[in-house]
């Protein structure tokens, strides 16, 4: 019986890498990914630069991403577990990452095609993080926190908002039509009034990011909830539910699909957000950095602290599906 348990969970766990990763292993894919970045280095090692920069940081980033690849490839050849699945789903990607080194490393340093200071390397762009590192972590850490503040709060409201107003038909008659109407305004519109209102700038910016999450979260938990069918309140009425249980074992959980989209959904509006307010009075942050950096026309930082913020969403958002799949696994078992 409990060998006849864990069969069925490998098998669970096998499906559910074969849904995400799709695309199948495949030997040349991997050694081809493998060719394009030790080309990329040998081709930003031996041509000439015609601009100045200090490759080493774009070196030891080359040798590192190399090394991951090889590392992944050969414990994937020799497995045929989700290592394997991993590394030959995402070989196609990384072969066409190696390229657009390559390309990009050419039509700027090396024959400066595309030339400064608009057009940066990546070799640049390194070298910037490298020497602002102390100031971009700084600048880092205090986004992170003001977004964090921001996009609970937002997402509480909205969740709340959109359960009240999905659920309760009193509520969605008074709150629905403010809802459409204030909710379609543009967060960066209310910035003249909130420098007023608000006594600080920093609750200014919590209250503009929050203002970007709330409105898709709502609008989507409203959709979940009334997406649920029926028949489950029915049943909960016979077997004795009280609201709070309803709420609690329906409501929530069948809206929980819907707010998640709306989750992600406004993580991006969250983070322009997040830039926009950090340019009207913070003195810190990766959207002062941008428009510090925009100011003296130094570019290859704006692009340092663009980089830093799509790694940063990126952990986020990983982050995110992570807990999405954690919360919602009853969707696969279920099937």
């Amino acid at each position: 019986m409990q060998a006849s348990g864990k069969q069925e969970r490998k098998l669970l766990q096998q499906h559910e890498r074969e849904r995400k990763y799709w695309k199948k292993w495949s030997v040349g894919w991997n050694v081809f990914s493998v060719v394009t970045l030790v080309v990329a280095y040998l081709e930003n090692a031996l041509l000439a630069t015609r601009e100045t920069v200090d490759n080493t940081y774009y070196h030891w980033f080359l040798i590192a991403y190399i090394a991951y690849l090889v590392i992944v490839y050969v414990v994937g050849q020799v497995t045929h577990g989700g290592v394997r699945s991993y590394s030959g789903h995402f070989a196609q990607l990384n072969s066409s990452i190696g390229i657009l080194l390559i390309v990009q490393d050419l039509i700027t340093e090396k024959f400066a095609i595309m030339e400064l200071p608009f057009f940066v390397s990546f070799a640049q762009i390194l070298q910037q993080i490298h020497e602002d590192a102390k100031l971009l972590w700084e600048s880092t850490l205090s986004s992170l926190g003001l977004w964090a503040i921001s996009f609970v709060v937002g997402t509480l409201i909205g969740v709340v908002l959109g359960l009240l107003m999905g659920r309760y038909r009193q509520f969605n008659y008074w709150a629905f039509p403010y809802l459409k109407v204030i909710g379609i305004i543009p967060a960066a519109a209310w910035m003249p009034l909130t420098m007023v209102i608000f006594p600080t700038s920093y609750l200014a910016e919590i209250f503009l990011i929050a203002f970007s999450v709330w409105f898709p979260v709502a609008f989507m938990t409203i959709g979940g909830v009334q997406g649920i069918s029926k028949d489950y309140f029915e049943s909960a009425k016979t077997l004795g539910f009280s609201e709070a249980q309803i709420v609690r074992k329906i409501v929530i959980p069948g809206a929980l699909p819907s707010i998640f989209i709306g989750i992600f959904t406004a993580m991006g509006l969250s983070f322009t957000m997040l830039v926009i307010s950090e340019m009207i009075g913070a003195k810190v942050g990766l959207g002062w950095y941008i428009n510090w950096a925009k100011g003296v026309g130094n570019y290859t930082q704006v692009y340092a602290a663009i980089v830093i913020m799509a790694l940063l969403f990126s952990i986020i958002f990983a982050i995110f599906s992570k807990v999405q799949a954690r919360l919602l696994r009853w969707r696969e078992n279920g099937n």
